[in-house]
């Protein structure tokens, strides 16, 4: 299903799939996580993850089930329950596509 709303670039597609994260923490620790995707568009995804994540801070995501691998910055994260919910923006140039049928 997508869906475009506010200030949003490109649409969501709901996407649930494995996102393999590494980053470092704000005492420069690397730290390393496996998050659900929940949405995803062109240039950036929604993940729940197990941990907050820094606002801006930058992560590398792996997913082979998306055909993405690059990096991130953290634009949002938000408590839900137990997991946290994060907004990515990619960077370097990373770009996600649909894969076509």
């Amino acid at each position: 299903m997508e869906e475009k709303t506010g200030i949003r670039r490109d649409a969501r597609i709901s996407a649930d799939a494995l996102v393999e994260l590494t980053w470092k923490d704000r005492m420069g620790q690397e730290k390393f996580a496996k998050a659900r995707s929940l949405d995803v568009s062109e240039t950036g995804m929604r993940i729940e993850v197990p941990e907050a994540l820094d606002k801006q801070a930058y992560v590398t995501i792996r997913s082979s089930a998306l055909s993405l691998h690059g990096t991130a910055s953290v634009r949002s994260c938000t408590r839900k329950g137990t997991k946290y919910l994060v907004g990515l923006e990619f960077s370097g140039g990373l770009k996600w596509r649909p894969k076509k049928s």
